[in-house]
C-alpha cells in the first residue's frame, strides 16, 4: 500500500481581497494499492498551494484512473458563451464611482475648516429640481452611482437575448480526434464540423490547464466541521439552489456569472479556473482540420479528479461570429503524467468571474 497525501489551500472567490495565509490548509490522507502517478507541488507553502505528497517507494503509472466528476460534464463540456463585455467596463466604473463619492464625502465635511481659512469652496450650494432643493454635488454624484446599475441591467438583457438565440439554433457537436497526449507534450489532432453555420467567420484553437475548486463537502468532511455549521474562512454560508454537492466550493454563490437561463444545466458561460495555465491560440480553417498546440506554459501534473484536488485538461474551440459574440467549444481532456515528480512555484491566480476570463 501506498500512502497519499493531498494538501490544497485554493484561492476562494475574490482572492485579491483575502491574505491566503489566513486560509487553512485543507488535508486529506489515503491509500492506494498499486502503481500511482508522482507527486506534485504548484503554489508555495505561504501562499495559495495544491500538493500531492508520496512518502513512501512507489511504482510509476503516468495514466489517470477514476471517474469522471460531475462538474466536468456540467460546466466545462459542451457549448458556451462570454459575457457581455460591458460586465466587466461597469465594474471597473463602479470603483471609480466609489472613489468620487468618497473625495466629494471627505470634501463636504472639510468645507467648515477650508471656509473657516478663506479658502474658496465650490458646488456646496442647492440647486432646485422640482419642489426639492439638493446639493450641487449631488446632482453629478448620484448619475454615477446609477449608470453602472442600468449598465449592468442592460448588458444581462442582452445576454438572456443571446442565450435564447443560442438555445434555439444550438451548432451540432464538432468530432474531434486527439492522440494521446503527455503533460509538457504537444497537442495534436483534428476537428471537423458536419455543417459550418453562415454567421461563423473565424475559428482558433488553444489547450490550458488549471485546479478546479474543491467539493465543498470534501473541505468540511477534511476539517471535521459541520456542513450546516459556520463554514470555514474562505468559503461562504452554503444558500439554497446556489450550490449542488460535489459540484465546487460554493463560494460563487450566483456572482461568478452574470444572469443565465436555466434551460442548460451548468449554464451557458464557462467559469474560469482560479489557478490556470493557457496554450498559445492556433488558427484553423473554418471548417476545421488538424492542428499542433505547444503546452501552457509551466511545469503541470496530468489529469486529477479527486474530491480535493482536480487538475482538469481542456481544449477550447473559439469561434467568431458576425452576430451574438464569439462561441467556444470546450472539449475535456485526458493528459498522462510525466514520471518524475512536478514542481512549479509560478502560478497565476485570477478571477472565478466568467468575464474576467481571457481566452
Amino acid at each position: 500500500m501506498v500512502k497519499i497525501r493531498h494538501r490544497i489551500r485554493y484561492p476562494p472567490f475574490e482572492p485579491s481581497k483575502l491574505i491566503a495565509e489566513n486560509i487553512p490548509i485543507v488535508e486529506y490522507d489515503f491509500e492506494i494499492d498499486g502503481p500511482v502517478f508522482p507527486p506534485f507541488r504548484l503554489g508555495k507553502k505561504d501562499s495559495w498551494i495544491v500538493e500531492r505528497v508520496i512518502e513512501d517507494d512507489f511504482e510509476v503509472d503516468t495514466k489517470y484512473h477514476g471517474e469522471t466528476p460531475q462538474i466536468i460534464d456540467k460546466q466545462r463540456t459542451g457549448w458556451y458563451l462570454i459575457p457581455h463585455p460591458i460586465h466587466a467596463k461597469a465594474r471597473n466604473f463602479i470603483n471609480f464611482t466609489v472613489i468620487v463619492l468618497l473625495s466629494c464625502l471627505f470634501y463636504l465635511f472639510t468645507t467648515p475648516i477650508q471656509a473657516s481659512l478663506g479658502i474658496p469652496t465650490f458646488g456646496t450650494g442647492k440647486i432646485r429640481l422640482g419642489l426639492l432643493d439638493y446639493p450641487i454635488l449631488a446632482v453629478i454624484v448620484v448619475p454615477l452611482m446609477v449608470t453602472p446599475i442600468f449598465l449592468r441591467v442592460a448588458a444581462n438583457l442582452g445576454d438572456l437575448r443571446r442565450q435564447k438565440s443560442f438555445l434555439q439554433n444550438s451548432p451540432p457537436r464538432p468530432k474531434i480526434d486527439v492522440e494521446k497526449t503527455t503533460t509538457g507534450s504537444k497537442l495534436k489532432g483534428q476537428i471537423t464540423f458536419e455543417k459550418i453555420p453562415d454567421d461563423w467567420k473565424s475559428m482558433k484553437v488553444s489547450w490550458r490547464v488549471g485546479i478546479l475548486p474543491p467539493a465543498r463537502h470534501k473541505v468540511f468532511s477534511a476539517l471535521n466541521l459541520d456542513p450546516d455549521g459556520q463554514p470555514p474562512p474562505g468559503l461562504t454560508t452554503a444558500l439554497p439552489h446556489h450550490w449542488e454537492k460535489g459540484l465546487d466550493d460554493g463560494t460563487g454563490m450566483g456572482e461568478d456569472a452574470p444572469m443565465e437561463m436555466h434551460d442548460v444545466p451548468g449554464g451557458v458561460f464557462l467559469r474560469p479556473m482560479r489557478i490556470m495555465s493557457s496554450s498559445e491560440s492556433s488558427d484553423l480553417e473554418i471548417d476545421g482540420g488538424k492542428f499542433e498546440l505547444k503546452s501552457p506554459s509551466g511545469d503541470w501534473p496530468g489529469t486529477v479528479y479527486g474530491g480535493l484536488v482536480r487538475v482538469h485538461w481542456e481544449m477550447i474551440i473559439t469561434i467568431e461570429r458576425n452576430e451574438g459574440g464569439p462561441l467556444l467549444w470546450v472539449e475535456p481532456l485526458i493528459v498522462e503524467h510525466q514520471e518524475i515528480a512536478t514542481l512549479n512555484e509560478d502560478i497565476t491566480i485570477s478571477d472565478g468571474r466568467t468575464e474576467s476570463d481571457t481566452l
